[in-house]
């Protein structure tokens, strides 16, 4: 065994890897991002093969439960995420669709979810893999020829003109060798990770919360507190629950008797440190246990609820932030900068879950840059994002989507919203089609072009809900 114990390097051996397939493009990650990734590149024209580390698609909106939909305005909401939209309306998988000043909010059904994309990549003609990992990238002169996977049958080969990372954690450009940053500037964590669960078979009170209800909550639990019932800083925070249960969880479509709750944080946590994150998933269970043994036993309207689940994966924010030809900035977002090579949209807030305090708040909306940036985005305004964010610096023929796109850490935690995952991920896959039909690298491709196809096909599809015309 080649392993020297003084360097603890485990070195392996050479060896040939069966090649599993071939394809135009290559998508890896089966959320938002990716599936969006996936469609586009098809209806392009490409032969396209998604592989996902999971037996569903959906990505975090499952495995996760990040089953929200949040805009301020909807001028991020483009393209396919209007047509994932209607096929969970279709099947009564998407709740109402609320609208205030600067916020639209509403919830999906998770285990829809995996039929809207399933149905969705089948119409666009999209080979699938579930359960592979990718465990490396084939290179050869700084250009990104495929993937190696590690399969049930054992490790394989998965070659590709092009490979879009859409793992969220940039999995594929790290193995690549593109550079990147993780954090916030000063440590390796950029924001709290959350525990994600459900509490089914609720029923909800028409005069709660009131403030006689709140004063019994309250009583209750220092009371349970005092007899060292509860732990948690997410419950003994009283303020902190007592407010989750004045103000409402997130309430998931009608048909599903359940709430969301997103009340834990994990603190100082590397997500990218397999010991830490292995921590934070079990911190993240037991703040979830005792948050909903306190909703179960004394909240009005859950005398007969109970946890339903966990989220399979912690909720993770940012991880590594991957570094393309263009970068998001702070700024892009703050002065909702627009860019002739734009690709896609965000409107959502500077969303800082902060990883070092259970009682911050994840957005400013006190200062006057806050009040003035609110404002703004009330009378609908929105920063772009450009092709080079995508297009990743240093190795040709890999793009990337989703939450892991060149961006700063204040930026990434506007970007980081799902409808905007979704056209990170339409563009990457558009410019992976034409790079291949024009024989250029992405690099290559003018980004006027990928533009133009994208408001081209965007134009097409018709908003998803009546109330959102216009915005």
């Amino acid at each position: 065994m080649a392993c020297s114990d003084k360097e603890r390097i485990y070195r392996e051996p050479a060896r040939d890897v069966p090649v599993l397939g071939e394809y135009d493009v290559v998508v890896v990650g089966g959320g938002p991002a990716g599936c969006a990734a996936a469609i586009a590149a098809a209806r392009g024209g490409a032969e396209v093969l998604l592989v996902e580390k999971g037996g569903y698609l959906g990505g975090a909106t499952v495995s996760q439960l990040v089953c929200v939909v949040l805009s301020t305005n909807g001028a991020d909401f483009q393209g396919i995420w209007h047509e994932y939209m209607r096929g969970l309306k279709r099947r009564g998988g998407v709740g109402e669709i609320l609208m205030n000043p600067g916020l639209i909010r509403s919830t999906v059904d998770p285990e829809l979810v995996k039929y809207v994309w399933d149905e969705l990549l089948a119409e666009a003609g999209v080979s699938l893999l579930h359960h592979v990992y990718c465990a490396g990238a084939i290179m050869a002169g700084g250009v990104i020829g495929g993937i190696v996977v590690e399969t049930k049958a054992g490790r394989r080969a998965i070659l590709a003109g092009r490979v879009i990372d859409a793992t969220g954690d940039g999995i594929v450009c790290d193995q690549a060798g593109v550079q990147w940053e993780q954090g916030d500037g000063k440590h390796k964590y950029a924001m709290a990770c959350t525990k994600v669960f459900r509490i089914a078979n609720i029923h909800r009170p028409k005069n709660f919360p009131n403030e006689q209800a709140m004063e019994k909550l309250a009583a209750d639990l220092s009371a349970a507190i005092e007899r060292g019932e509860y732990t948690t800083p997410v419950v003994t925070t009283k303020d902190r629950l007592l407010n989750y249960i004045r103000e409402g969880s997130w309430a998931l479509p009608a048909h599903r008797n359940e709430i969301m709750s997103v009340i834990s944080r994990v603190l100082k946590t590397n997500p990218l440190d397999p010991q830490e994150l292995t921590t934070a998933e079990r911190e993240g269970r037991e703040q979830a246990r005792q948050a909903a043994d306190f909703y179960c036993r004394y909240v009005p309207g859950f005398e007969n609820a109970y946890l339903l689940d966990t989220s399979n994966h912690i909720g993770v924010r940012s991880s590594r932030r991957i570094r393309g030809l263009a970068t998001v900035t702070a700024d892009d977002a703050r002065e909702f900068r627009k860019y002739p090579d734009g690709i896609a949209r965000g409107s959502w807030a500077i969303d800082v879950w902060p990883a070092d305090s259970y009682t911050a708040s994840a957005v400013d909306r006190e200062s006057d840059e806050a009040s003035r940036r609110l404002e703004r985005l009330t009378a609908g305004e929105y920063y772009d994002i450009r092709y080079g964010c995508i297009v990743t610096e240093g190795v040709d023929n890999l793009l990337v989507a989703g939450r892991c796109i060149s961006a700063d850490h204040l930026a990434q935690s506007s970007l980081r919203i799902q409808q905007t995952c979704i056209s990170t991920g339409q563009a990457a896959g558009t410019a992976a089609a034409m790079s291949l039909a024009e024989n250029v690298t992405p690099r290559e491709l003018p980004a006027a072009k990928v533009v133009a196809k994208l408001k081209a096909d965007r134009d097409t599809v018709e908003p998803a809900f009546e109330i959102l015309k216009g915005t």
